[in-house]
């Protein structure tokens, strides 16, 4: 008996399979792609839809093994469990079973924490009865066959007889080769897997009945049922992986005989293994490959599910674009799109309907874009309107075009929306600059050419393309009088769609607060703090235990919050503050920016993954080191004495100041101004309720102010800052180093380190090969702006009176264009001035100008 397998084996199987694969060649020469789509786009999309889901239907019985096999052998897993691993065992197994050796070592694998793993004979026995219902399928052919039930085949009868006996007998072999190997068996396990083995092939040939009268197949059902048997019987004899190939060339030789057309056969098997193979197997690899990622997550800290879900949004975001373009151009140009063979087969629509028909098409194609962008944004309001969307437009593409490749694009589309759910965490709609150079690149660019193909049109202009009327580029100016109307109706609901992305806007942190603010800088400030009281900005508190320990000022600007110079507060929260300030930020649509800002704070926003770039640098006079003696101080000696002949005198007044005195600063700012705007943001601005804060450095001769500065004190880092220096016409020459020197005599006196002279800005910005190429076009500018502003000179300037330059950055989100962050600075700092929270101030005499 085990030579005359072994012949079966090395004999009969090759020579079959051989013959099978040449009969397939010669059957299928003839047949194209093309022919094959026809007939499918005939089928209805409630009759796909009901082929798929009786595909899972024919599948799901044998989950019902596993079932019986877990209380057999007393399994211990959650019905939930259990159901994962059978499904994933018997999909992998029917497409590949390979005379169910697949299913035999994936359940030993899988099945691994349960005892008698090591045990394959429950395996074997649960496959071999798995055949119950192809062996009484088997049986009930011949028996019909014999006794004509099945007329037509009576000339075959002996070739066909011996064809199923021999499936039979093979599976007798198996069933009984020794009786001590069913033992084990229980006789209700007996009879509940050969029941299941019996419901399986059932449904299994119910499915291929329906598929062969869905596709209009005139042959009778019974004759159906005989061919399907016949076709698993080879199928097994030849034992190929999951039949495929054998069970697929047994049936087109099959159907030769009964004057089927080779198209509709190959149609018909093509849908069975859609539906009964691909399918199910779709899924069981989607199953198999979310319970894979989850435990490699585990293993690698979150890792991996991130990044499977920014690529599945991007994917998302992408297919949704490229959706609603199709769209529109279906509508604007139907023709070409029928030319373009690789779109044309994506959506096989007719374009030969009246422009009435289009309309639809061109409303839901912006609409989609739209969507899209609010899906790209991660907006949770895009969620819904979002499949709304998608769902009328699977309805237009169900009762407009009756084409199941479109209803399938457009649904799975739909179901990769449903899914991105998580993805979604914004809770606002912010259109960036970027997106709307994006965007408007893409709508500018359909509405233009359906313009200009509405002007080619024109009885004036048309004879001259008559070419590209004959392409199909140009319908009729009806056509485009009516698309222009519904350019108008698409604004309108775009516009109502934007409307709805983009409310209930919320304002990322909250307005000045003096007294908590001032609270704040006691544990910690900057020498930009003091820029916090211009009223121009907003601010964010980091919290600890209730209490604020971080501060930020910002100002906002489309969707980009400008953060002005270095967090304040306590040093040892700023990451954590800065971490916070970013995510809340971002779940409002809003992204940073860290303007002027120290290395250390660089260095922090680029762990958040910013980039950064050097802006300039600070110009800081070590105090205890800042002397005028010495031959390259030797002119700014001499301004000075000259400057004390004259009768200038230098002196610090504290505030409040009389009206009088503020009168006289405001029109030497004026004077300076000569009617230039004032600038706000990252400098101050004179304002009274502003100078008003902080002492107030002025030269002066006869009683009469001719230039003054405003100075900051930083505590926290020891350091005086000049904020606002201003002076007029008759002020003596060099009248800023004048300041400058008694004001480093001053700020000595106070005990502190430094005097902050301010940015220079682009200083030794790109000066190297191998610096950033954004570094580099700054020192461009640096070397050849001097025309509009003295860059080199101011920096030349500064180094009379100090060699120690710290510098400064900018950083930004990566997601971010260079470009647009300067356009967002330059308009923030050149948008004119808000004016201070005003303050209670009491004159003091003592505190006015000595004269």
């Amino acid at each position: 008996m085990k030579k005359f397998k072994q012949l079966l084996s090395r004999l009969i199987v090759p020579t079959v399979t051989v013959i099978l694969i040449s009969q397939s060649f010669y059957m299928t020469r003839e047949i194209t792609w093309d022919m094959i789509f026809s007939t499918i786009n005939d089928i209805y999309w409630w009759q796909a839809l009901l082929l798929m889901v009786l595909g899972f239907v024919a599948v799901l019985p044998t989950v019902l093994n596993d079932v019986i096999l877990a209380k057999w052998q007393h399994y211990h897993l959650n019905r939930r469990e259990l159901l994962a691993r059978s499904w994933l065992i018997n999909v992998f197994n029917i497409n590949a079973g390979f005379v169910g050796t697949v299913g035999m070592l994936l359940r030993r694998i899988w099945f691994f924490d349960q005892k008698n793993t090591n045990h394959m004979k429950p395996y074997i026995q649960m496959y071999i009865l798995s055949l119950t219902g192809l062996f009484v399928a088997s049986a009930g052919a011949i028996v019909a066959v014999w006794f004509n039930f099945v007329p037509g085949y009576e000339d075959n009868m002996i070739w066909l007889m011996l064809l199923l006996g021999a499936a039979i007998f093979v599976g007798l072999m198996s069933l009984v080769p020794r009786f001590h190997f069913w033992q084990g068996m229980t006789p209700r396990a007996l009879v509940l897997l050969s029941g299941n083995a019996l419901l399986t092939y059932a449904l299994q040939m119910a499915l291929f009945v329906t598929i062969g009268l869905t596709i209009g197949v005139n042959v009778r059902v019974a004759i159906m049922l005989l061919l399907f048997t016949i076709a698993n019987t080879i199928a097994l004899v030849t034992m190929t992986p999951g039949t495929w190939g054998s069970f697929d060339v047994s049936m087109l030789l099959l159907f030769s005989g009964l004057a089927i057309d080779v198209e509709k056969a190959v149609v018909w098997l093509i849908l069975y293994r859609l539906v009964y193979n691909m399918m199910p197997l779709a899924s069981a690899l989607v199953l198999f490959f979310y319970r894979l990622s989850r435990k490699i997550n585990t293993d690698y800290r979150g890792v991996p599910h991130y990044v499977a879900l920014s690529v599945t949004h991007q994917l998302t975001t992408v297919a949704l674009y490229l959706a609603g373009i199709l769209l529109v151009l279906s509508g604007t140009m139907p023709s070409i799109m029928q030319r373009i063979t690789v779109l044309h087969r994506l959506r096989p629509w007719p374009i030969t309907f009246a422009l009435a028909n289009q309309l639809p098409n061109i409303l839901l194609g912006f609409l989609l874009l739209i969507s899209a962008r609010g899906i790209a944004n991660r907006v949770k309001r895009a969620y819904w309107s979002t499949i709304v969307v998608l769902i009328l437009v699977v309805i237009y593409t169900l009762i407009s075009f009756r084409q199941i490749l479109p209803v399938v694009i457009f649904g799975l589309l739909l179901v990769a929306v449903i899914l991105s759910k998580k993805t979604l965490y914004r809770e606002q709609f912010i259109h960036s600059w970027e997106q709307q150079v994006v965007d408007g690149g893409i709508w500018g660019l359909l509405i233009i050419s359906y313009l200009a193909l509405g002007v080619l049109n024109a009885p004036l202009v048309k004879h001259h393309f008559q070419r590209l009327n004959q392409l199909g580029l140009l319908p009729s100016v009806h056509w485009w009088l009516m698309g222009t109307a519904i350019i108008l109706v698409v604004t309108a609901f775009s516009l109502l769609l934007s409307r709805y992305l983009s409310a209930h806007q919320q304002q990322l942190g909250v307005p000045l607060d003096e007294p908590r603010l001032n609270q704040l800088l006691v544990l910690g400030d900057t020498h930009y703090t003091n820029l916090a009281f211009l009223g121009d900005k907003r601010f964010y508190f980091y919290q600890v235990a209730g209490q604020d320990v971080v501060g930020l000022q910002f100002r906002v600007i489309n969707n980009q919050a400008m953060v002005m110079g270095d967090p304040f507060g306590d040093k040892k929260y700023f990451a954590a503050g800065m971490q916070q300030f970013v995510d809340d930020a971002d779940v409002l649509g809003y992204t940073p920016v860290f303007y002027e800002v120290s290395e250390q704070v660089a260095m922090l926003a680029h762990e958040f993954g910013y980039d950064f770039f050097k802006l300039g640098e600070e110009a800081h006079v070590i105090l205890s080191a800042f002397s005028t003696a010495g031959k390259k101080m030797q002119n700014v000696r001499s301004v000075v004495n000259q400057a004390q002949r004259a009768g200038f005198e230098y002196q610090v007044l504290t505030p409040p100041f009389s009206q009088q005195i503020m009168a006289q600063l405001q029109a030497i700012s004026q004077e300076w101004l000569a009617g230039r705007e004032e600038k706000g943001y990252s400098l101050g601005f004179f304002d009274p309720n502003y100078l008003q804060r902080y002492p107030i450095a002025v030269l002066a001769q006869a009683g009469k102010i001719e230039a003054f500065a405003t100075l900051v004190t930083s505590h926290s880092e020891q350091q005086l800052a000049v904020d606002l220096m201003r002076f007029t016409q008759a002020a003596p020459n060099g009248v800023m180093d004048v300041l400058f020197v008694n004001t480093i005599a001053y700020a000595k006196a106070q005990g502190l380190q430094t005097l902050n002279l301010g940015m220079s800005p682009l200083a030794n910005v790109g000066q190297h090969r191998q610096s950033f190429g954004r570094e580099r076009l700054a020192n461009l500018v640096y070397q050849f702006g001097s025309k509009v502003y003295s860059f080199e000179g101011l920096h030349h300037y500064k180094s009379k009176f100090t060699k120690n330059w710290v510098p400064m950055y900018i950083a930004y989100s990566r997601k971010s264009w260079v470009l647009m962050v300067m356009i967002g600075l330059l308009k923030i700092d050149n948008k004119g001035v808000a004016r201070a929270p005003e303050m209670k101030v009491v004159y003091d005499k003592d505190n006015d100008f000595e004269q």
